[in-house]
């Protein structure tokens, strides 16, 4: 059983870090090769995040079942 908590610790992690290093890519003034390494680093984060949130859905098996309750009526 995988623990599902750290699971979407790591993908808050990634995703927050991937859009935090595509922004101060875009918005520093630097030259082309390094906004172009930067920029594959950001997407690598938010790619990472993606692949994770999609593990979470693919991991569950759980299926609905429908309960029945019985209810008494008190004297």
């Amino acid at each position: 059983m995988r623990d599902k908590s750290l699971d979407m610790f790591l993908m808050v992690l990634f995703g927050i870090s991937g859009i935090a290093v595509l922004i101060l890519a875009w918005l520093q003034p630097m030259i082309t090769s390094e906004r172009i390494l930067t920029t594959f680093i950001g997407l690598g984060g938010l790619f990472m995040a993606l692949t994770r949130i999609k593990s979470l859905r693919v991991g569950t098996d759980a299926e609905p079942s429908s309960v029945t309750a019985d209810i008494k009526d008190k004297p």
